[in-house]
């Protein structure tokens, strides 16, 4: 945890080092007994939640233990207050204090499915501890990789990271999107699809990328693209974790601030792997 942050601070001065501190005074041995510790992907970096505090678990490394998502707050350990060591404590009423705060806060993301950085957890995970996840995670990629290295498909996810979609639970390369240049998550992709509705031999494929990537109806007229996309602009952000479309954040547009400014988060620049908090 970042010192600084209030649940280590607010109402109660919590002692730990450095951020780090021990809450359980033992594990539980049983799997009832272990609290859920949350995977991360789809919250590192996401405008609307925040991983609080991670650490190891059996579950698998690098874990939420206190996590927040709108007006939901995840306390991931388990056992009372006589489990708990005297930082423990403190720290869960500072976390309950901190989620009293947020009570109003709204979901602007709901977890659908996984982000495209989520397929590097994987690939840590059968580097480090389990190499029987590389053919867990081919359920997820083209089965053109089957039988690939973990080095040959690390390659292949840097080189096409930009341009994922899915189809079902199976990233797929946008190949409309790969010869723009353009990455999918950025306006400036959905400027060039509103462009490309008056070029007779991109019509077709700048459509169907306008739908993909807002779930809005196949309207063909550019004019029509355009009157939403100005009205919009401003308030738009891309969501890997909600279907890997942009939306429109309804509270920016009401009062006016732009997304970026109300909620102090851009995702023209997509990377879950980022930790919170530097």
């Amino acid at each position: 945890m970042r010192p600084t942050h209030p649940v280590l601070n607010t109402p109660l001065r919590v002692r730990h080092e450095k951020g780090r501190l021990k809450v359980l005074i033992r594990k539980g041995k049983r799997q009832s007994e272990m609290g859920e510790a949350l995977t991360l992907d789809g919250f590192l970096n996401a405008c609307d939640a925040e991983a609080v505090a991670r650490g190891l678990s059996d579950k698998g490394p690098d874990r939420g233990a206190i996590t927040c998502h709108g007006p939901y707050t995840l306390w991931g350990f388990a056992g009372g207050v006589d489990t708990m060591t005297p930082a423990g404590r403190a720290l869960f009423v500072n976390t309950v204090h901190y989620a009293a705060g947020r009570k109003n806060a709204e979901v602007l993301e709901f977890r659908r499915n996984k982000t495209r950085d989520g397929l590097y957890s994987y690939l840590e995970a059968a580097r480090t501890r389990s190499p029987g996840l590389l053919r867990t995670m081919q359920r997820y990629i083209p089965e053109a990789l089957k039988g690939k290295t973990i080095d040959e498909t690390e390659a292949w996810i840097d080189a096409n990271r930009a341009w994922f979609f899915l189809e079902g639970r199976r990233f797929l390369v946008d190949g409309y999107a790969r010869r723009t240049g353009i990455p999918n998550h950025k306006k400036k992709f959905l400027e060039h699809c509103i462009a490309g509705l008056e070029n007779k031999d991109e019509k077709e494929a700048a459509l169907e990328a306008l739908v993909r990537y807002t779930g809005l109806k196949p309207d063909t007229s550019a004019r029509s693209w355009r009157k939403w996309y100005d009205e919009n602009r401003e308030y738009l952000y891309f969501s890997d974790c909600d279907g890997f479309r942009f939306k429109v954040d309804r509270t920016a547009k009401a009062r006016g601030i732009p997304f970026e400014e109300l909620r102090g988060w851009s995702s023209e620049e997509l990377d879950y792997r980022v930790k919170p908090g530097g």
